[in-house]
């Protein structure tokens, strides 16, 4: 196939980057960060580029340096940890929370600020039968996000930021949130963006990939559409958080997210303002019901046909899910949050273990490194997800905080590291194990 132009290329591919990973999630999260932080809100704002927009992208990259789909990156833990750890991503997280967090996220930002009295029920139907209309040719979804939503969203969004910014709400508060930059890094754990761009990772190269650009090209240009997704996701994150530190005087430090956006935009442009936001709101959360529906459905099409021989239909699995999701999302935002944190600290450390070990995976000498790692962090995940159900199990609690840096939240670091050390000794002078390349697409 002949290339284009890269430069424009991977723009496209990078907004579509921005637009899946700029969700529900991403817009709620930064006002309430900031209004809490208060005039620590740059520190927090630093926490929460990482956690939330660094990191992420750092995951499409890393997926790219060992291969063009994450399965050349989890096959060093196991031949089907690819397969157990995308079962659970879906399911838990993007089926049983993501995709109803954004239908909810509409109804609560965007449709119930202009229209009080419309049901959640109505909002959440109307908004998984368009996710259905964009959703339902699998080949098209990463053009149409690209080209065609998320331009408007920009654009939209981009208006109500700088009039915050220039006129400020109100006045800076004292902050009420302890440890900012600790606190706000696992705040960007409850947006769950790692788990979306390391499963998604290849539907991006493939994008450019199906371009015409392979090697060296195919390299610059997912670096590429990765710093036009951080620069594009880090001006809107910056200027979500202060405007909702300047909040402080107006607002209390307890208000729920959605109500703090909606009161914003009403602050900023008045009526116009909730208008211009519920519009933000439903295209922000449009983007990445398209693409993740698509993925969920691609991704068991995908397991079906390759590991039981099995045909399913595309677009029966993309009508399932919306169907689901409508129901799920009819639970509210905060119900939604609230149950899928403990998922997010169990499944988030293997995640970043996996990320940064792709970037150093050339210096890797076997995979004893990847399973000590991996399983470790795994299972301290799983322990801080215990607390975050059981905050009263103090006995557990108790054991582990002997662990460094257990009580900032990031326990897992030092065991992950000394465990990937002993395993590489113990597997030393084994080969490594790698994933069988194929001509058939691993999923979307």
């Amino acid at each position: 196939m002949k290339k284009g132009n890269l430069l424009l290329d991977a723009g496209i591919v990078g907004l579509a980057l921005f637009a899946t990973i700029f969700g529900a999630g991403n817009l709620v999260f930064p006002p309430i960060l900031g209004l809490t932080a208060g005039t620590d809100w740059v520190p927090a704002t630093l926490g929460l580029l990482l956690s939330g927009i660094v990191l992420p992208v750092l995951g499409t990259w890393a997926v790219n340096c060992v291969g063009d789909h994450a399965k050349f990156l989890t096959y060093h833990v196991s031949p089907n940890f690819y397969t157990i750890l995308t079962c659970c991503s879906v399911l838990l997280v993007c089926v049983g929370s993501t995709l109803p967090r954004v239908g909810a996220t509409t109804h609560e930002v965007g449709v119930q600020s202009i229209f009080p009295n419309c049901p959640i029920w109505v909002t959440v139907t109307i908004f998984f039968a368009v996710t259905y209309y964009f959703a339902r040719e699998r080949e098209s979804v990463i053009d149409k996000v690209g080209k065609y939503l998320t331009p408007a969203l920009v654009v939209i969004i981009g208006i109500i930021l700088v009039k915050g910014i220039i006129t400020p709400i109100g006045e800076i508060a004292d902050p009420v949130l302890a440890k900012p930059f600790v606190s706000s890094i696992l705040e960007g754990y409850k947006v769950g963006d790692l788990t979306t761009t390391l499963m998604l990772a290849h539907v991006f190269i493939y994008a450019l990939e199906e371009k015409g650009y392979i090697g060296a090209d195919l390299k610059k240009g997912v670096f590429m559409a990765g710093i036009v997704c951080i620069v594009v996701m880090s001006a809107i994150y910056v200027a979500l958080t202060y405007i909702g530190a300047t909040g402080g005087s107006l607002y209390p430090a307890d208000i729920s997210r959605t109500a703090l956006l909606s009161g914003i935009a009403l602050n900023i442009f008045g009526k116009t303002g909730q208008v211009g936001l519920g519009i933000v709101v439903a295209l922000a959360c449009l983007t990445t019901s398209v693409t993740l529906a698509a993925s969920a459905a691609a991704f068991f099409v995908d397991l079906c046909r390759t590991k039981f021989g099995v045909q399913i239909s595309y677009k029966w699995l993309i009508r399932g899910i919306c169907v689901f999701c409508a129901v799920a999302g009819t639970f509210g935002v905060t119900n939604i949050i609230n149950y899928v944190t403990p998922i997010f600290l169990t499944i988030y450390p293997p995640l970043i273990v996996l990320t940064v070990l792709g970037f150093v995976d050339k210096w890797i000498p076997n995979d004893g490194i990847y399973k000590g790692a991996v399983y470790t962090s795994t299972f301290f995940g799983f322990l801080d997800g215990v607390i975050a159900v059981f905050p009263n199990f103090t006995g557990l609690y108790d054991v582990l905080s002997y662990i460094p840096l257990f009580t900032d939240g990031f326990g897992w670091v030092i065991p992950s590291l000394a465990m990937g050390v002993i395993m590489g000794i113990v597997y030393r002078g084994k080969p490594r194990n790698y994933c069988p390349k194929t001509e058939d697409r691993l999923a979307l």
